[in-house]
């Protein structure tokens, strides 16, 4: 066979390997793709997870303070005018900074018509810091919560429309920082006048 037959040959597997070259390239950047598709949704997935544990963990923190509150009753939480109970007085009147952690209850306004008022702003972690172990809500609250969690409660008085009784509504506040955003979770319960001019049953609700 003489040098002219040769070159188609040569020509020709040249032509193959650089058809190779181009496939294989093609389907590793496909890989790459792929890959990065991959962690990413890894990354969303592990992000999604660890916000979903703050907010579970959020909620059973708000969880021990309602039921802390409801166990000391209406009249250490709320109490009269003769003996006050927990959440009134000069507590009740945060710095700005603090009330910017009520969750937009702060600027709550009742409108025409309606009977009821924010009554209350209290800075529980605050309270907690300085209070002796034995009249905090909390005794056991972690270190590690504390420095993650806040926790405000708001109380709201209402008059109910069809009794006249009044009711203290509270909401207990704890919000976090995450992602460059502070996040909320509310979890609210009420408290009945248990007076004579209240249920008149003397039973706290």
């Amino acid at each position: 066979m003489d040098s002219t037959s040769r070159r188609p040959v040569r020509r020709n597997r040249a032509a193959r390997r650089g058809v190779s070259l181009i496939e294989g390239m093609t389907a590793s950047m496909v890989l790459l793709i792929g890959l990065v598709g991959i962690f990413q949704g890894i990354l969303v997935a592990s992000r999604q997870n660890i916000m979903a544990n703050h907010a579970t963990r959020a909620s059973g923190i708000a969880s021990q303070a309602r039921v802390a509150l409801d166990t000391l009753g209406w009249a250490r939480v709320i109490g009269t005018a003769d003996r006050p109970g927990l959440l009134v007085g000069q507590k009740c009147n945060p710095s700005d900074e603090v009330r910017a952690l009520a969750g937009g209850m702060e600027t709550l306004e009742p409108t025409k018509g309606e009977k009821w008022r924010v009554s209350c702003i209290f800075d529980l972690d605050a309270y907690e810091k300085t209070a002796a172990p034995s009249v905090r809500l909390l005794p056991n609250y972690g270190a590690s919560d504390l420095a993650h969690y806040r926790r405000i409660l708001v109380v709201i008085d209402v008059e109910d429309e069809a009794t006249g009784v009044n009711v203290n509504q509270v909401t207990v506040v704890v919000s976090w920082e995450e992602l460059g955003k502070r996040r909320f979770v509310r979890q609210n319960f009420g408290f009945y006048d248990s007076g004579p001019f209240g249920n008149e049953t003397y039973v706290e609700i």
